[in-house]
């Protein structure tokens, strides 16, 4: 994304100027994915992906400058969250995509290590967006609350007339993060997640799974909390569905339990 940024602290101004996405190659992502397990993962792989994905962060900032006219040198600075390996809430959190790599082949200033940052400083290190979304959308007269669903979805609280010191965030728990790998398991891999909701849309929620993974035990911790795929990533999903099949349940019911899930 590239924007215009104008002011600091609570008067800055924001404006969206490009947005691109740029996947990553399959063979990328399935080297990211070993990464993050520890049956597969080592670190001669994870020193080799930081630099192979430092150097696709950076083709993703010159791609977004063709595509807008704009020169990198024209860029003020590039913030870079990386691709998270792994996380410890409140412990610690990895994430590659060397911001050295970025900013050698970009010529601009690179900022990363967001929440090594916010760890450090004592915090979860998820998650990220509460101070931008106080800064957008924040109201003299009404409370919001802004869900975000990626893998993981979180909830940012703003109330009426907050202070920045009255916002609450937190993650509430999976978001397509199990139902993309349900798609996968069910399809043999022919598949990487719902689209358009179609296979959960043909199917009924299975009350059973469902109690299971309300009984999930992050659930009912307390704020603040963050959790990632070391909880709810494809071992903890394979299992569930392995179970639920192995008693007969179509994969339509095994998708639409999940999404009801995340929803």
């Amino acid at each position: 994304m590239l924007v215009h940024i104008q002011g600091s602290g609570a008067a800055t101004r924001v404006e969206q100027a490009a947005f691109q996405t740029v996947p990553y190659e399959t063979r990328i992502r399935e080297q990211i994915l070993a990464a993050c397990r520890r049956d597969t993962s080592d670190v001669e792989m994870i020193c080799r992906l930081n630099f192979t994905l430092g150097e696709l962060f950076a083709d993703a900032v010159r791609a977004i400058c063709r595509k807008t006219g704009i020169s990198p040198a024209e860029l003020d600075l590039i913030g870079s969250h990386g691709q998270t390996l792994w996380h410890r809430p409140g412990e610690s959190t990895l994430q590659i995509g060397e911001a050295a790599v970025i900013a050698e082949r970009t010529g601009v200033p690179t900022i990363a290590d967001f929440r090594v940052r916010d760890v450090a400083a004592g915090g979860q290190g998820a998650p990220l967006v509460p101070y931008t979304e106080y800064i957008l959308f924040r109201d003299p007269h009404k409370c919001r609350l802004l869900q975000n669903i990626g893998g993981i979805a979180n909830v940012t609280v703003l109330p009426a007339a907050a202070r920045t010191e009255m916002v609450t965030a937190f993650d509430t728990g999976p978001g397509n993060m199990m139902i993309d790998a349900c798609i996968n398991v069910v399809t043999n891999g022919r598949k990487r997640w719902d689209e358009n909701g179609a296979m959960a849309a043909r199917g009924t929620v299975h009350h059973e799974m469902l109690a299971e993974l309300w009984a999930h035990p992050y659930l009912g911790q307390s704020p603040p909390k963050t959790t990632g795929r070391e909880i709810f990533g494809e071992p903890y999903t394979v299992k569930l569905i392995g179970k639920y099949r192995g008693r007969g349940v179509p994969a339509e019911d095994l998708a639409a339990t999940l999404t009801y899930f995340t929803a």
